[in-house]
């Protein structure tokens, strides 16, 4: 079995084979079969034709990028269409907002998903029956309104099986009986009617997926002494070989077919083919007969568009023979005098509303005051005008707004290369055994290294000299046994402050420089359900309590913490994976997946990170830097240091070549240097700001 995809779009009265309301995308990619996506758009509203043309660009752009299943790549594709539509709504006039209807078909081979939201006309005849698919209640919201929940479902076609998709101005010059007779009739015949009872809209749009035994079961027509034309292509209107072809099934050959209307099923997605075959490229069903839609000598007359069933003229084999061999030359000869004419005319179109689209998306972009759409627009100011330098390389406007995009975004970007860093020590060759640096402190001078290998914690001078065991597991002090640092942070001023430790038992210990470490009193540490990270903030100890899903707070004692512990977290807070925990008057939780938190007054505030152009993808650590309101993530998953503002806000982005295992980051604002553990080593470069 084989398919083949015919398609036309009328806009404006001029007829294409794609426009503003009909796109057809490629995926292609050795880990899945080939796959083309046909996406139909009916938008309303004052500003639906631009802003549905760019739909469909962005639905074909999601989905090619995608790296879910074809059937979760649509649906991301559609939902994020679909928030970028309602977030125009938010911010226009009642008068511009929009919303798009979309059906769209992912075809290979014999299989076909069809996904449909909101408004859109969809017929399928499998085994001779006729059936209209409708969205149903929940997938009639369009794209731009409301919680979209798109209708998907699966078709696996047989030879002549037929699947329609049209604009719904079909139904204002068709009644459902007509409309049903001609999809009824085989493809050879229903399409081109299709194409002539709708070429004079002014906006219309179809595509028809058609099923076809292969041509290695089709029979030769040993009478006409021919090879038979081969079905693994669509025929075209103008070459009819009756003879040469298997007879279509027919509604007319069968009982009378019923039109039905099913809902969609549940919201499951369906299963994914194990084996897909490659199809051939799409058809542009209207090629074969815009250029004759005046010619009567092919055979077929227009007629009044009203019910019943049109006058047919009946032609013997050698007629038809004649006709075909007419319709032949006509065609060659209109194909030499005008296709070339109108390539040229459609790709300075095409190039045309390329760059006017780019333009358009400029201007958005500069008008655009969250960072995070800036960088959309922008990021569609560029691939707009790439692609119109791939139809004219040599466009002055299209290379003037790819390099304006591009210059925009790079500073958006904010990259700055620390260069080769300084080291200021390599533990491994300084202190003996295995070592693991998990954390990092830098206070009057010294940093200071929690080693969860080994079990303890290490000093190194920042201005030269041996690095130190100050805390050591198994040590004594204070008649305190002393087990495995789990974490520490400082309390106090840089130069009179103290560490604090917390083992892996919960036990608390102070170490102040030039002293042995001695346990300090921790109340009801049993009530933590977890510890992951401890801080300081106005003398209070803060523990982060990810299976807990809380924040417990210390108020500090004569001596230690002898207090009862608070939580400060309101509300359902998923903190699950939280790996590490800073705080300068707001709470800031960084999870494991890159994720930021930001508290305040007990309430998640949101960290958006907005317009930054990678997400973070693994964090280790984090850090306040009070005096610049700034805070630094260690991001291990893309080997940098993304800085952002307090309230969230991307700044910029420290990169190295240095950074190929980074572990934990510190600062020394005084001294205005960042220091980063990475490996077993320290390193250390000038603040960039």
């Amino acid at each position: 079995m084989s398919t083949w995809v015919a398609r036309f779009v009328v806009d404006h009265g001029r007829v294409t084979e794609e426009g503003s309301r009909l796109r057809t995308f490629q995926r292609r990619r050795l880990d899945e079969p080939d796959v083309d996506l046909h996406v139909i758009a009916e938008p309303t509203g004052a500003k639906g034709e631009e802003l549905g043309a760019q739909a469909l660009d962005a639905i074909g752009r999601l989905f090619q990028q995608d790296k879910l299943s074809l059937t979760g790549g649509i649906q991301r594709a559609l939902a994020g269409t679909h928030q970028t539509l309602q977030e125009w709504n938010r911010r226009s006039l009642p008068r511009d907002q929009v919303s798009i209807g979309i059906t769209a078909a992912l075809v290979n081979g014999n299989l076909v998903y069809l996904a449909q939201a909101g408004p859109g006309l969809v017929y399928v005849r499998r085994s001779g029956i006729l059936v209209r698919h409708d969205p149903g209640a929940e997938a009639a919201v369009p794209l731009g309104e409301g919680n979209l929940t798109p209708a998907l479902r699966r078709f696996d076609l047989d030879p002549g099986d037929l699947i329609v998709a049209a604009s719904s101005s079909l139904q204002t010059i068709l009644d459902d009986d007509t409309l049903e007779s001609i999809l009824n009739r085989s493809t050879d015949e229903a399409l081109p009617e299709l194409y002539l009872l709708t070429r004079d809209l002014p906006n219309f749009a179809l595509f028809a997926v058609v099923c076809h035994e292969s041509a290695a079961e089709a029979p030769i027509d040993a009478a006409a002494g021919l090879d038979p034309e081969p079905l693994d292509r669509p025929p075209e209107y103008l070459e009819r070989r009756p003879a040469e072809r298997p007879a279509p099934h027919r509604a007319r050959d069968l009982p009378e077919a019923s039109i039905a209307v099913v809902e969609p099923a549940t919201n499951s997605a369906p299963e994914e083919p194990a084996n897909l075959v490659a199809m051939p490229p799409p058809l542009d069903i209207s090629r074969p007969v815009v250029r004759l839609r005046n010619d009567q000598s092919i055979g077929r007359s227009e007629y009044t568009r009203t019910t019943g069933e049109p006058r047919r003229i009946q032609f013997n084999f050698a007629d038809r023979r004649l006709l075909q061999i007419a319709a032949v030359i006509v065609f060659i000869l209109l194909v030499v005098a005008f296709v070339p004419d109108l390539i040229r005319e459609g790709r300075t179109q095409k190039l045309a509303d390329l760059i006017a689209g780019a333009q358009v998306q400029l201007a958005a972009a500069q008008d655009q005051p969250d960072p995070a759409q800036r960088r959309v627009h922008l990021e569609e100011t560029r691939r707009l005008a790439s692609e119109a330098l791939r139809l004219e390389p040599l466009s002055a406007d299209a290379t003037e707004l790819r390099d304006q995009a591009g210059n925009l975004l790079n500073a958006m970007d904010a990259v700055f290369d620390l260069g080769p860093l300084t080291t200021v020590t390599s533990l491994s060759s300084a202190v003996t055994g295995q070592v693991s640096i998990d954390a990092a402190l830098v206070k009057g001078g010294r940093a200071y290294l929690l080693d969860s290998r080994g079990g303890r914690v290490i000093v190194a001078p920042l201005a030269g000299g041996p690095p130190q065991i100050v805390y050591a597991e198994g040590e004594t002090y204070g008649e305190s046994a002393a087990k495995a640092p789990a974490h520490f942070t400082w309390q106090g001023a840089d130069d009179t402050g103290r560490l604090l430790v917390l083992d892996k038992e919960r036990k608390l210990f102070e170490l102040r420089p030039g002293s042995v470490p001695r346990p300090l009193p921790l109340r009801r540490t049993g009530t933590w359900s977890s510890a992951a990270a401890i801080a300081t903030y106005d003398d209070n100890l803060y523990v982060l309590d990810p299976v807990g899903n809380q924040v417990h707070r210390y108020l500090p004692a004569a001596e230690g913490f002898d207090s009862e512990p608070t939580v400060l977290l309101n509300g359902q807070i998923e903190l699950e994976n939280a790996v590490a925990m800073a705080i300068d008057g707001d709470i800031f939780v960084v999870l494991e997946d890159g994720h930021l938190r930001r508290f305040r007054n007990g309430a998640d505030t949101g960290f958006a990170l907005g317009g930054i152009d990678q997400p973070i993808t693994a964090a280790s650590d984090i850090t306040v830097v009070p005096q610049a309101e700034e805070v630094y993530i260690a991001d291990t998953g893309n080997k940098r240091v993304v800085v952002a503002g307090k309230d969230g806000s991307f700044h910029r982005q420290l990169v190295s070549g240095a950074f190929t295992d980074l572990r934990a980051i510190a600062t020394d604002t005084a001294a205005a240097q960042l220091y980063v553990v990475i490996g077993d080593a320290l390193l250390t470069a000038p603040i960039v700001r």
